[in-house]
């Protein structure tokens, strides 16, 4: 009876920490929604600027959850509930099966470098390398020093001085 027990208390950690995982993802998107619409950034709504946002507010929150509130394992869930989201966004898009392979190693190699590269800066407390990380990556090789960089820091500082839901 205790090895059953043990497997459903299991079960039920992993389905609590999914659920966390899903609110965080789903109150990033809200913001990256908010940053992307309505012409804030000056940048056509599309996916890839979506998805560019989506990828520095997740990167965000993992520095939030690994450094302040040590949650590993919850930062490694929201990385991959963005990805789920991803998935989800092409297929609405009509990528097929076939292609979808193919578009999400290429996401994946994409944000593995972006995300790298925020939270280094992040880490290191390098603003510089942080700022030039979005210009280049958000904002299309825009200058480190436009406004549009401190509306996304703005958001990202948010992310990371607040508690995650």
């Amino acid at each position: 009876m205790m090895w059953f027990e043990g497997r459903q208390t299991k079960k039920r950690s992993q389905q609590a920490m999914r659920a966390r995982a899903m609110t965080i993802h789903d109150h990033l998107a809200e913001r990256t929604l908010a940053l992307t619409h309505g012409d804030r950034l000056a940048i056509a709504d599309d996916f890839p600027l979506r998805f560019d946002v989506m990828v520095f507010l997740a990167a965000a929150a993992v520095h939030r959850l690994r450094r302040h509130d040590n949650e590993e394992a919850m930062s490694q869930a929201v990385w991959e509930m963005a990805f789920e989201g991803f998935e989800e966004s092409l297929r609405n898009r009509g990528v097929t099966d076939l292609r979808m392979g193919a578009r999400m190693n290429r996401l994946l190699r994409q944000a593995g470098g972006r995300g790298m590269a925020y939270l280094t800066a992040w880490e290191s407390g390098d603003e510089t390398a942080l700022r030039a990380a979005i210009a280049r990556n958000i904002l299309n090789g825009a200058d480190p020093d436009d406004a549009r960089v401190a509306v996304l820091l703005a958001s990202a500082r948010e992310v990371i001085g607040n508690p995650l839901p």
